[in-house]
């Protein structure tokens, strides 16, 4: 008898220990961010590693160990699912990274942009009486050890470590022009990163561990995919991002995945972003207001997120000229180079696309200006397509002062605009909930008001994300019993949970930052 209930409390012991548990580190209560531990047992794995914005701010540090994990399994290349990876790589991470062929194409393009802000963002930057920069931690390529001592067709065999790296990078101080970070470094820095993925197709399970694992599509943007992870107690499936059906460039949305918990997005909560026909009449009035804008000799400002979201831009554009909405001739800015980047995949890959739209851009993007200085003039009547989307960095912040104190100007916002960002004030005036025309804006330590004499323009059209019913359609099929809402702030998650109990009848919970849910099957 005492050997039966040693052996049932044996069985009950490795149920609790090799119950899927997940801990969501960001992307909980707030858009962005987006990265969650996955435990079975001893094992550990990270799901997504992405960029949070905070008015701005981006956090800095892990609240876990990086040497700690072995795994991590992105859903998509957008930034606050893959942006902080060579952070992450930085901080002592040696791993395997699992994604789809697409998002690693896609990842070589975004990491190298990462890089080099990242490089920048550590310079330490200490004033002297006279005004002069001191102590910046980065170097020209002519002064890099690394392409002093390592020839050109050597980089691919390259071993060295980021600590390494990161040591020759703030070896040598930068005399005299704008300081970024070494190419050399950049380009092995990179290489390293990328000989640490293995990419997997769709639908085909394979092992890591103690878990099977399994990348569905969800067309949210090329190779974007959402990830089906089971042990012997349990299964969860995580969305990532959910594309939309009203997309240009997606029209379908598969079925979700049967497991005992979903963790869903849920970008827009309960809210409908409107019907085929009413996106198709959003579209029309962003070519509509572009077009006005230029024939009066004004710039039509559209800040856009430098992957996918920008390349629909440019296609709606476009679809302007041909129509004579927008006139031909216009002259088009694009001088982001991770966009550019971006643009000549898309063009390049028809093949990751449900229509071909992407290749009709070709011409249109040959021909936009690549570089562009803030400091520089405008011609009259022209379009300007920068990052960030939401105004809060690059580009988009340096053009700031200059355009939007202008009547001349329309500012078009294609995208999700994150609170205290300059896109989100704008936003608020747009709607008529700001109390005065101004934005406040900050640049390192320097923070100030801006007038705004730009009229601005709201387009939900270009949305990447499917709203509440779109995602109850990729719910439909999915036998779970725990839905998780994450990605999304605290307000919209619980009008959303409330709306998922009465429809489904199953618990719904909207996670909590760096708590542990233990999955076991039903």
């Amino acid at each position: 008898m005492r050997k039966l209930v040693l052996l049932l409390c044996a069985v009950v012991h490795v149920a609790a220990v090799w119950a899927v548990a997940v801990t969501f580190h960001g992307g909980a209560g707030k858009v962005g961010g987006s990265s969650a531990t996955v435990r079975s047992g001893a094992f550990k794995a990270l799901v997504d590693c992405g960029t949070a914005y905070d008015g701005g701010k981006t956090a800095c540090g892990f609240p876990f160990d990086p040497k700690g994990y072995g795994h991590l399994f992105i859903t998509h290349a957008h930034q606050d699912h893959a942006g902080r990876v060579p952070e992450l790589f930085n901080a002592g991470f040696t791993g395997t990274v699992w994604t789809t062929g697409a998002t690693r194409d896609l990842l070589a393009v975004a990491w190298k942009s990462q890089i080099i802000y990242d490089a920048c963002a550590e310079r330490d930057w200490r004033w002297t009486k006279r005004g002069k920069k001191a102590g910046i931690r980065v170097h020209w390529r002519g002064a890099c050890e690394w392409a002093q001592k390592i020839a050109p067709e050597n980089l691919g065999t390259f071993r060295g470590t980021f600590a390494e790296l990161k040591a020759t990078l703030r070896t040598t101080p930068f005399s005299s022009g704008y300081p970024v970070a070494c190419h050399t470094c950049q380009d092995l820095e990179l290489e390293a990163m990328l000989r640490h993925i293995r990419t997997v197709p769709f639908d085909e399970p394979f092992t890591v561990g103690p878990l099977q694992v399994v990348f569905g599509p969800v067309k949210h943007l090329p190779g974007a995919a959402c990830i089906r992870l089971e042990d012997d107690a349990g299964s969860v499936v995580f969305s990532g991002d959910l594309g939309t059906t009203r997309s240009r460039l997606v029209k379908e949305i598969p079925p979700a995945r049967a497991a005992d918990a979903v963790f869903m997005e849920s970008t827009y909560g309960d809210a409908m972003q409107g019907t085929p026909e009413e996106t198709e009449r959003d579209y029309a009035r962003f070519r509509e207001v572009v077009g006005k804008t230029v024939r009066a000799g004004g710039v039509a400002w559209i800040p856009a997120f430098a992957l996918d979201r920008s390349q629909r831009v440019l296609l709606e554009i476009k679809r302007g000229m041909d129509a004579g909405t927008i006139p031909p001739e216009t002259p088009v800015y694009y001088p982001s180079p991770s966009s550019r980047e971006f643009a000549a995949l898309y063009i390049d890959h028809p093949e990751w696309f449900d229509v071909p739209d992407m290749a009709a851009v070709g011409p249109l993007f040959r021909r936009t200006r690549k570089s562009f200085s803030p400091k520089a003039k405008l011609k009259a009547g022209a379009i300007l397509l920068t990052t960030s989307g939401m105004m809060d960095m690059g580009f988009s912040l340096k053009f700031v002062p200059d355009l939007l104190p202008r009547a001349t100007t329309a500012v078009c916002l294609v995208g999700y605009q994150s609170p205290g960002t300059c896109g989100f004030q704008l936003k608020a005036i747009a709607e008529g909930r700001a109390k005065k025309q101004v934005v406040a804006v900050r640049d390192g330590a320097t923070r100030r008001e801006i007038s705004v004499a730009a009229s601005v323009h709201v387009f939900g059209c270009f949305s990447g994300h499917g709203d509440a019913r779109e995602n109850d359609a990729w719910l439909a099929n999915n036998r779970t019993s725990r839905i998780f809402l994450v990605h999304g702030d605290r307000k919209s998650l619980a009008a959303r949970a409330e709306g998922l109990r009465a429809r489904f009848g199953c618990p719904v919970e909207v996670v909590e930052p760096n708590r542990e849910y233990e999955i076991r099957r039903e």
